[in-house]
């Protein structure tokens, strides 16, 4: 897989792969455009075609060409190889072709399953006319592919079933998919989805993997809803009903809408919210975020405003916050769903979403409705409100909603701040774990202190590698080896290519106006301070491991850890880099 990746960035230009999104111009060494993740007037986002990495200022995100590909079409890593390979005339080294034919074919089925229900849908008139009633146009009817799956109390259990295999589907091939089920070992298998309205389900790229359907005539032994069970090609946890028609709504429109189900998507969609997603059936998890927040970082939630759908709207911004997403909820009235609402007065959905309140205000409202006492008004707010304010990432974000709440429940910011402080305290005290020296486990604890310092050698060491990539050759390969030789102090994660290409972009601007001799010092400065940063670290560790060894009285760890501390403290006193080291000329 890496041969070909190099082959792809051997044969494709990043101009080539960036030019048909972005309308680039020459600026000295790169090229520069406005950024395709944001609306912007002054052109902030850089391409380096020497370095084939690209950098966007304005929403902090850059890379190579993969990065932008899964940018821009909201892919995976693998299919943005696919799409390159392709471009690139390279030819990806084949999978095993039984399974290549086994998921093809899987695929194949799902499609021919889309089409069949698609086809009875037209001459279905009661279903037609269940859709016309809650207000689906027939355009948006065809461009989501919406069907009907036929069913008793007027058709048979296998008509799907039977029409599938008549196209050379096999009972098992669809098992293996979902379009049918079997009721025991041995006996004959019948349709999943029977009398009910079905929404074709896609992947990022668009193609089907599954279905929701909804029943159109209504029995007490029958569910409202059902979804197609999990199978090779489908996983709840991965997949975002209408993400693969509002990838482009997102980053136009810059916030993911989040909604409840098919109907309420579709809507949206038709009412001019191309933005819209929902879950199906399974709670918001982190992949579907990850899909998000490659579009947007900011979402707004627009579901149920009944007890469930609270407790869906706290789980998921739960999820988003702890990844730094700015969530914001629309205050629906209770009973209504967005389809409802669109269905009734599309202005009035509008101004619910233009209104929306970050998830912070938003739950404050709703125990305020709730609760008439006041005591038990605030009791409940510092349960469910003060640890979302703990995962916002900004603390001038943390002391706005300080503020907010404070104001809201009638108390000081004072006694707010002290509230937090104690669920810090609570937070730490359960993360203490165990870090390894020496094949020895030591406790420690996560303060955010320590968090912070664990950081700063993370952060030079980024810049020492984005400035690796644009100094002169030599001294490149001399800091190169200089940083390994740190690393076997204290490893450090690599730092991600993101990250990277925008320290590099700056770098280069940077250095190009200050003389060569100076850029090698300030190099050379940012070297001492990472060596110094990650030997007073590993000193830090030896310390605690000898208070470790005096407090169980183990005399053989004591001596040696105590001889590596002399050891660092050595190395802590030794000369600091100078330019020279950069340009081979050690004493």
């Amino acid at each position: 897989m890496s041969d070909s990746v190099q082959q792809i960035k051997e044969k494709l230009n990043i101009i080539d792969v960036v030019s048909p999104y972005v309308e680039l111009h020459k600026a000295g060494k790169n090229f520069k455009g406005k950024s395709p993740f944001a609306a912007e007037k002054t052109p902030s986002f850089y391409v380096s075609p020497d370095r084939g990495m690209y950098y966007c200022f304005s929403t902090s995100q850059g890379g190579d060409i993969f990065n932008f590909v899964q940018a821009m079409e909201g892919v995976d890593f693998k299919e943005a190889l696919k799409v390159l390979a392709l471009k690139a005339g390279v030819e990806l080294v084949p999978e095993d072709p039984k399974k290549k034919s086994q998921r093809e074919r899987q695929y194949a089925a799902i499609e021919a399953a889309t089409a069949f229900y698609s086809e009875r849908l037209s001459t279905e008139s009661k279903a037609m006319a269940y859709l016309k009633e809650r207000g689906i146009k027939t355009e948006t009817i065809a461009k989501w592919r919406i069907g009907y799956a036929p069913g008793p109390p007027n058709h048979g259990w296998r008509e799907a079933r039977d029409y599938l295999q008549e196209k050379g589907f096999s009972s098992a091939e669809l098992l293996r998919v979902g379009l049918v089920k079997v009721a025991a070992e041995g006996k004959d298998a019948f349709d999943m989805f029977r009398d009910r309205i079905v929404f074709p389900m896609a992947e990022p790229n668009g193609k089907n993997v599954a279905f929701s359907g909804r029943i159109l005539h209504p029995n007490e032994k029958a569910p409202k809803y059902v979804n197609s069970p999990e199978t090779d090609l489908y996983k709840k946890s991965d997949l975002l009903y209408g993400y693969d028609k509002a990838k482009t709504g997102i980053r136009n429109l810059n916030f993911s809408l989040i909604v409840e189900g098919q109907f309420d998507v579709v809507m949206c969609h038709q009412a001019g919210y191309s933005n819209t997603v929902a879950v199906s059936g399974t709670a918001l998890t982190v992949h579907h975020v990850q899909l998000l927040e490659r579009m947007s970082e900011k979402v707004v939630l627009a579901l149920d405003a009944d007890r469930a759908g609270i407790a869906a709207m706290k789980k998921a911004a739960d999820v988003m916050l702890r990844r730094g997403l700015d969530v914001k909820v629309a205050e629906l009235p209770s009973g209504k769903d967005p389809a409802d609402i669109i269905l009734e007065n599309p202005a009035q959905f509008k101004k619910y979403i233009g209104t929306s309140v970050h998830v912070i205000e938003f739950l404050l409202n709703v125990l305020r409705r709730e609760i008439k006492d006041e005591r038990s008004f605030k009791l409940k707010a510092r349960e469910d409100v003060l640890p979302f304010i703990l995962l916002l990432p900004s603390r001038i974000d943390q002391e706005h909603f300080v503020d907010k709440v404070a104001e809201a429940i009638g108390t000081t910011k004072d006694a707010i701040r002290y509230e937090l402080d104690r669920l810090r305290e609570q937070e730490e005290a359960a993360a203490k774990k165990t870090v390894t020296i020496n094949n020895r486990e030591v406790i420690k604890s996560s303060t955010a202190a320590q968090h912070i310092a664990s950081n700063a050698p993370q952060k030079t060491y980024t810049y020492l590698i984005a400035a690796e990539k644009v100094i002169v050759q030599n001294a490149a390969l001399a800091l190169r080896q200089e940083l390994e030789a740190l690393l076997q102090i204290v490893p450090l994660p690599m730092p991600e290519e993101s990250e990277c290409a925008g320290v590099m972009f700056i770098l280069e601007q940077e250095f190009s106006v200050i003389p060569a001799q100076a850029v090698l010092e300030e190099v050379v400065s940012k070297l001492n301070q990472l060596k110094t940063s990650l030997i007073r670290k590993r000193l830090s560790e030896y310390r605690m491991l000898l208070l470790e060894a005096e407090r169980t009285g183990q005399d053989t760890e004591f001596i040696q850890t105590l001889n590596n501390i002399k050891t660092f403290e050595t190395k802590l006193r030794e000369p600091a880099y100078q330019v020279d080291h950069l340009l081979g000329q050690k004493d």
